[in-house]
């Protein structure tokens, strides 16, 4: 399984779902209208390994923003 970065959790954390394809699905609308090339490729990432993993391993990462 893929570990996700501190950087990539916080990013998750904003579309606050626990189910993996909705969380897909919310990236891919919000990539629409990222200006940031930062942030885009921040995005990028978070897809990738979401698309690489199954529901199970999904449900066993934990969403929770570092301060």
């Amino acid at each position: 399984m893929s570990k996700f970065t501190v950087e990539e959790i916080n990013f998750m954390c904003v579309f606050e779902t626990q189910d993996r394809m909705q969380m897909l699905e919310n990236i891919r609308q919000v990539m629409l209208h990222i200006k940031d090339s930062d942030m885009e490729e921040l995005a990028e990432q978070v897809l990738g390994k979401l698309q690489s993993m199954t529901d199970e391993e999904f449900a066993e990462v934990s969403l929770e923003a570092a301060e």
